[in-house]
């Protein structure tokens, strides 16, 4: 007799792995959250928490980015934005400060695209605030760049402050693939004597974000902006598939076009001494996993998170939530009495807040068990011992320890792989 269970798990994976657009989000359209919408409020209770701030303006809106950004601002508009955030940080902190602060990262947008004093405006007030917590003691913060948006006078003004990490966007040195996107990059002089600069000043993390699957992208040309990455020989990389989760674009690749390019950076990667599991997306030259500790808090541990600025995202111990511009709307549309709009808010049941967890998670390529458990209060093996099962048999996934990784063959359905563990019901409607 045929074993029913496996051939339902079968058909299960079989259905997933059509849709090319999972990935390591979750939920994939906000409908599938829709019967979790409230008007209440997301609880703050454990005592870590991390802070992320999100600056949306860029000088040049990318077409692969997914992120809510809009063309820089001139001064007034953009100080206006910064006393706005400052002041809901500050207002959010006044009664958090016994917690302990295990993460910090400024993103975008570009927010070394400030001017010169209003970047330093956001910087000291950040520092203030978190100068009054308490810090673990993997603490590392760190904040996005550009190499045509950074320059000496904001080098020094970060060297000075808690921010010892800066991460700056590559994503390629071809430049027709740039040319298509809308992106520069400036010359490799230029982006040598930056990075030169970071050291020179006490930075002690560069980390270079690389993208593979954008249109026009080859063998060749994945291998020469490698060679330009061993020349600025960055702490830590980091990979992004150009992803589909940008529901209006069309792919480019098929998966399977996707995973060969991901394999030839990972063996270039490698061999250039970078550390890091097949699969993940982080590397590193040090002996950490590529990571700053509010990404790896929040994607590992799943600690508690708050998203300051417009569209930010937060995670409490009872659902999620996002400031007010997620879904597109118009930068003048976002504040209301001075302040930035509330957004939609989810009080989600345990299986959805795991099925969160695992899908930021297989950005790394792997999950753990003991966070999963935690997550739904009674054991995750047990409870999802079929699926496990199943997967472990396929060879798709491998246990180490108290983690589950995603084997070499496994990477190739990362995304049917993680929405095993999703409410398959919202996959089916999606």
């Amino acid at each position: 007799m045929k074993d029913t269970n496996n051939i339902q798990l079968k058909e299960k994976f079989k259905f997933l792995k059509q849709f090319d657009k999972l990935n390591t989000s979750y939920p994939i359209v906000k409908e599938q959250w829709e019967q979790y919408k409230t008007d209440g409020e997301i609880t703050f209770d454990d005592k870590k928490i991390c802070m992320y701030v999100h600056i949306p303006f860029c000088k040049h809106l990318c077409k692969f980015c997914e992120y809510i950004k809009f063309a820089k601002k001139n001064h007034e508009e953009e100080r206006q934005y910064l006393e706005i955030l400052v002041n809901q940080i500050e207002d959010f902190c006044k009664d958090k400060y016994d917690k302990i602060l295990c993460g910090l990262d400024i993103g975008g947008g570009t927010p070394t695209i400030l001017d010169d004093d209003n970047f330093d405006f956001l910087i000291n007030s950040i520092d203030n605030i978190v100068a009054k917590f308490k810090k673990s003691e993997d603490f590392m913060p760190s904040i996005e760049s550009t190499f045509e948006s950074i320059n000496e006078h904001k080098i020094h003004t970060i060297a000075k402050s808690c921010f010892k990490r800066i991460s700056f966007g590559l994503q390629t040195f071809d430049k027709k693939v740039l040319k298509n996107y809308g992106r520069k990059n400036g010359t490799i002089e230029n982006i040598l004597n930056i990075i030169n600069l970071c050291r020179s000043n006490g930075i002690k993390i560069i980390n270079i974000d690389l993208m593979y699957g954008l249109k026009y992208t080859t063998k060749q040309n994945l291998k020469e902006t490698m060679n330009v990455l061993k020349l600025l020989n960055p702490e830590h990389l980091t990979f992004y598939e150009f992803r589909t989760n940008i529901l209006n674009i069309k792919e480019v690749y098929t998966k399977k076009q996707l995973f060969n390019q991901y394999c030839l950076l990972y063996k270039i990667a490698i061999k250039q001494g970078y550390k890091g599991n097949f699969g993940q997306n982080t590397f590193s030259k040090l002996d950490n996993n590529g990571l700053s500790s509010y990404i790896e808090n929040r994607m590992i541990k799943f600690v508690n998170y708050k998203g300051f600025g417009i569209s930010a995202q937060s995670k409490g111990d009872n659902g999620i939530c996002y400031e007010y511009g997620k879904n597109h709307e118009k930068y003048s549309d976002c504040f209301h009495n001075g302040k930035i709009k509330k957004g939609d808010t989810y009080i989600l049941p345990k299986k959805e807040m795991l099925a969160k967890y695992i899908a930021i998670s297989g950005y790394y390529g792997c999950f753990d068990l003991e966070v999963c458990s935690h997550i739904l209060g009674k054991n995750f093996e047990e409870e999802y011992i079929k699926e496990l099962i199943f997967l472990k048999k396929k060879k798709l996934i491998m246990q180490s320890n108290n983690k589950i990784l995603l084997t070499k063959k496994g990477f190739k359905y990362y995304g049917a792989i993680l929405a095993m563990f999703y409410n398959f019901d919202n996959i089916k409607k999606f």
